[in-house]
């Protein structure tokens, strides 16, 4: 079986999670345990408008990649977000350097306001949480999965969005939640493990 090629982005420490990005931390799991017949291509991108800019559209071009997720933390408890659009426009916080994009906008020269993933989030919630057995009590302290609309209009949306531009069928955005109790990274990241099998459809 030829090994299909998977990016997976995290970001470093941002307000709220200045001692440790957990979407980092997740890198760092997934580092030591990969995935079986997967080629992970494994990143911690800065939380600057500028790095991200460079370096997304560059990981496209370098490893023509079969699947690209980006990671990031969201505030939500014990919650994984699967986000199925982004937004062009609307970046107005400033990133870790004290910058905002140009015009507020992504670099890309897309037209549309909004894009969305051609990754079913809905049937990947139903799929995940099977597979994985999130009942929303017990399992891994109570983590669930689910659909989101708004990947908010910070790196984690604008860096969905340069992705979804390059190829939307390719493309997700993950929130991982910080780490509490049974909800630990080893959790997080067997779940994020999962999610990736289960859209490249390797069971």
């Amino acid at each position: 079986m030829t090994k299909k090629k998977v990016i997976v982005t995290g970001f470093g420490p941002f307000r709220g999670f200045e001692e440790e990005n957990p979407s980092s931390v997740v890198i760092d799991e997934l580092k030591k345990t990969g995935i079986d017949n997967v080629d992970l291509e494994l990143h911690k991108i800065t939380v600057a408008y500028d790095d991200v800019s460079k370096k997304v559209p560059e990981l496209w071009n370098e490893h023509q990649p079969d699947l690209v997720i980006h990671l990031g933390a969201h505030q939500d408890s014990k919650t994984i977000k699967f986000e199925q659009q982004a937004f062009s426009d609307g970046y107005c916080s400033n990133d870790v350097n004290g910058c905002t994009p140009k015009g507020n906008r992504t670099t890309c020269e897309s037209g549309e306001l909004i894009l969305k993933s051609c990754i079913d989030c809905d049937q990947l919630v139903t799929n995940v949480t099977e597979k994985c057995g999130l009942d929303g009590k017990t399992k891994y302290g109570g983590l669930i999965v689910k659909k989101s609309e708004d990947p908010g209009r910070y790196l984690c949306g604008y860096s969905y969005f340069l992705s979804l531009h390059q190829d939307c069928s390719k493309s997700l955005f993950i929130h991982v939640p910080a780490f509490e109790g049974e909800c630990t990274k080893e959790a997080v990241s067997e779940v994020i493990r999962e999610t990736i099998k289960s859209i490249l459809g390797i069971f």
